[in-house]
This record gives structure tokens, C-alpha cells and sequence, in this order.
């Protein structure tokens, strides 16, 4: 008996031993450079980006100074034992936003988050993925925030994807390029939020649905608030035959096991801006959101700027919301194609007709022009009746916090020269105040 309580002391003095070293050692700072070969501990003596995320612990710091990284040990790969806490998430960050570019040279991921929790990515952008650009993979809690992201593989793949995870934020974020889906939330990427983010679907040769934003795919809660999509298949072969893994797709559901050639730059089922991809599960809102398409864009394909169709048990919740088509816009498909879903605030200009279907929508403006609106407003975002766009929702609730100019409008422009505070106040010939201008 003695034995055993001298052994019990001898754990309580080491566990006490190590909380008080966990207490001292406090959160650390690192830096990584492209061609760090320092120890990382100061900015001067930067180390490599995979050499650090290792040491991370609840609470650290990485900084990554001003380049462009390329190569395996500068790709951001977080995944087990690395993890944050809900008082102390770990944090990778540009140390200048926008001066820190993760090229994967279509042969590496630039961002992974694999089995890990509250981390937070910020203020870099990522390019050029061998798959999906920013991938999160059966993580919790974790942020990917002010990130600007382009050109996935020409596969089934995402700008930003998230997969089997839970509670994931994706803030202030941009993307474009090839990808079959630009921000997407599927099997099992439960409770994802996707707030102020602008995308543009640019090109896929594979096989699948295609969207800017998807709203549900096996999973469920996702919040879509104050997000911008739009459609431009610049990046579209005019002649390709449809691929599936890399390869000529024949599994299709007629049973011609055939290979199918598409012509004219058309494009395998587009869905949708904002769309559901089936298999669909509840708690869908979609709150002061922005589809648009414009005629110098190409548009081939049956697209709706809004597909939500819904069971009646997972009905989806609108508000707040924008389609605007303009005229010459082709093809002339609905603004708004909806089925099960409770909609108040709708605005849809220049759309071709609405498809309501089940589910109650109140307050809907339908005009196939916006000169009436700019006339009275100067713009088309605060009507008296239909979507109003002034200010931000925050976790589901609309505030009276101003959502603009838009938040990443000066790295967005930068990068592909779409001045998004200006394009969504001249649409329909409205006129950008001079309090937003540059």
C-alpha cells in the first residue's frame, strides 16, 4: 500500500510538473520564408513552412514573410497531433496580406487541414492544386479566412472544399478558375458557414454538377450569408470529350457506355450559382446573397443564378436575396428555380421567369429591367420591396454593420480585375457613391 501511494504522488508531482511547464511556455511566434534555413524562432532566421507546423502547439503563431512558395516543405499541410484549443487555436497567417502566394505547380495540395482542430489559415493566397486548392478533411472548429484561391485541377475538385468536418468558417474569401465546384460543403461538411465570399465558375471537363457555391451534398446546416457568385466558363475547352478521373467518362445513366464529346464550350450539367448538388440535408439559409451574370460573360448551359430544390423534410431558409441577369445575357434561364424553401426578400431582374414551386416567398420583386429601381435608389440594392443588401448578416442575424465596400475588393481586383464594389452597384446602370470609391 505504501508503494502504491508513493507511486501516486510521484504521478501527481509529474503531472503538476508538466501543467507548470505548459503554463511557462506560453504561445509561441514562428516565421517561415520560402527559402528559410533558420530556426524560425525570429523573422530574421525564418525556417521552412513544414518545419515548423510540427512545433506548433494551442495558441502559437506562424507567420509566413512576403514570396512564393513552391515545393513540398512550403505547401500548408496541418493535420494530427497539431491542434488548437477553443481558448487557444493555433494560426498560420500571411505576415503582409496578400504578399504570400502557396503555388502547388499542379502537383502538390497548397492547403490541407486533415484531422485537426481550431486552426486558423488567414491572408494568403493559393494556387494551381494537383486536386482541390484549400482542402479541410475531418477537422473541427477550424477558420480559412481572407484567402484568395485559384485553378484546381481539371478533375472533381474545389477552391475550397470541405469534407467531413464540422463547424468550419470560410471568411472573406475569393475564388475562380477550373474547379467543378468553387466552394463546397459535402459529405459530411456539417455546419459550414460561407460568409463574404465572391466566386466565379470558370471551366471543368469532368464529369458532375457544376456550381459557384454548393449548399448541401450530404450534408446538413450550412450557412451561406452575404456571399457573390457569378458565372463566366472562360475556361472552357470549345471541343472536349467529358472526363471522369482523368480519363473518358462511359458510367452514364442511359447505359451507352460511350464516350461523349461536348462542342460549342458546353458544359456537363450546370446547375447553378447557388445550388444544391441532392442528397440534401437540413438547416440550409441562404441570407443577402448576390447572383449575377452580365453579357460579356459565357455563358453556355442551362444555369440558373439560384437552383435550390428541397425534400419536405430539409426545407431551405431565403432571405435577402439577388438574381440579376442582364440583358443579353444568354441563355435566358430562371433567376430564382426553388422548390420547398421558405423565401422572403427576393429580388430577380431580367431572369427569362421564376420557378417557385412549394414553400411560401414573400416580398418578391420581379422586374426584367432595373432602370426603375436605379431611377428611385441609384441602385438596385435597397428597394422598397425585394432583397435589401446594405448591410452584413453575422452568424445567421442581419446587423446594421455595412457591408460595404466589399472586404477583399482591393485583392480580388488586383488579381483578376473585377472591381466587385463597382460591378454590383452598376448593375442594371446604377451608380457607385463616391463614399465607396477608390
Amino acid at each position: 500500500m505504501k508503494a502504491l501511494m508513493s507511486f501516486a504522488r510521484q504521478c501527481s508531482v509529474t503531472v503538476a510538473a508538466c501543467l507548470a511547464c505548459c503554463e511557462l511556455r506560453g504561445a509561441v511566434t514562428y516565421f517561415a520564408s520560402p527559402n528559410g534555413d533558420g530556426d524560425g524562432g525570429r523573422r530574421q532566421r525564418p525556417c521552412r513552412v513544414m518545419e515548423a507546423i510540427p512545433r506548433l502547439r494551442p495558441g502559437d503563431t506562424l507567420f509566413l514573410l512576403d514570396g512564393t512558395y513552391v515545393g513540398d516543405h512550403s505547401m500548408i499541410l496541418v493535420s494530427e497531433p497539431v491542434r488548437g484549443t477553443p481558448d487557444a487555436p493555433i494560426t498560420i497567417k500571411a505576415l503582409n496580406e496578400g504578399k504570400v502566394r502557396i503555388d502547388g505547380e499542379n502537383e502538390r495540395c497548397p492547403v490541407r487541414l486533415l484531422k485537426t482542430e481550431y486552426v486558423r489559415i488567414e491572408g494568403i493566397d493559393a494556387c494551381r492544386a494537383q486536386k482541390t486548392v484549400v482542402g479541410i478533411t475531418e477537422t473541427e472548429h477550424c477558420v480559412i479566412r481572407r484567402i484568395c484561391g485559384w485553378d484546381a485541377a481539371d478533375d472533381n475538385t474545389n477552391i475550397f472544399g470541405v469534407h467531413y468536418s464540422q463547424h468550419t468558417l470560410v471568411e472573406d474569401c475569393a475564388g475562380w478558375g477550373v474547379a467543378r465546384k468553387t466552394f463546397s460543403c459535402s459529405y459530411n461538411g456539417n455546419h459550414t458557414t460561407f460568409r463574404r465570399c465572391w466566386g466565379r465558375w470558370e471551366g471543368c471537363t469532368n464529369v458532375g454538377p457544376k456550381m459557384v457555391i454548393t449548399v448541401s451534398y450530404n450534408s446538413h446546416h450550412t450557412l451561406v450569408e452575404n456571399c457573390i457568385g457569378t458565372w463566366d466558363a472562360r475556361k472552357m475547352p470549345a471541343e472536349y470529350i467529358v472526363q471522369g478521373g482523368g480519363k473518358p467518362y462511359t458510367n452514364w445513366g442511359n447505359g451507352s457506355k460511350q464516350p461523349v464529346t461536348k462542342t460549342d464550350y458546353a458544359v456537363d450539367q450546370p446547375y447553378g450559382i447557388f445550388s444544391f448538388d441532392t442528397r440534401e440535408g437540413p438547416g440550409v439559409r441562404l441570407l443577402g446573397c448576390i447572383a449575377y451574370r452580365t453579357p460579356e460573360q459565357r455563358l453556355t448551359g442551362y444555369v440558373a443564378n439560384y437552383f435550390i430544390a428541397r425534400t419536405p423534410d430539409a426545407p431551405a431558409v431565403m432571405e435577402n436575396c439577388l438574381s440579376f441577369s442582364a440583358a443579353g445575357a444568354q441563355p435566358r434561364v430562371p433567376g430564382f428555380r426553388l422548390n420547398n424553401v421558405r423565401a422572403t426578400g427576393l429580388t430577380a431582374i431580367g431572369a427569362s421567369g421564376n420557378q417557385l414551386g412549394s414553400g411560401p416567398v414573400a416580398d418578391l420583386l420581379v422586374t426584367k429591367a432595373a432602370a426603375g429601381l436605379v431611377k428611385e435608389k441609384g441602385n438596385i440594392l435597397t428597394p422598397a420591396t425585394g432583397a435589401r443588401l446594405e448591410c452584413r448578416y453575422v452568424d445567421g442575424m442581419l446587423t446594421d454593420e455595412p457591408l460595404w465596400p466589399w472586404p477583399m475588393n482591393t485583392r480580388i481586383k488586383a488579381l483578376t480585375g473585377v472591381d466587385v464594389t463597382r460591378t454590383v452597384f452598376e448593375l442594371g446602370g446604377g451608380t457607385l457613391p463616391e463614399s465607396l470609391a477608390p
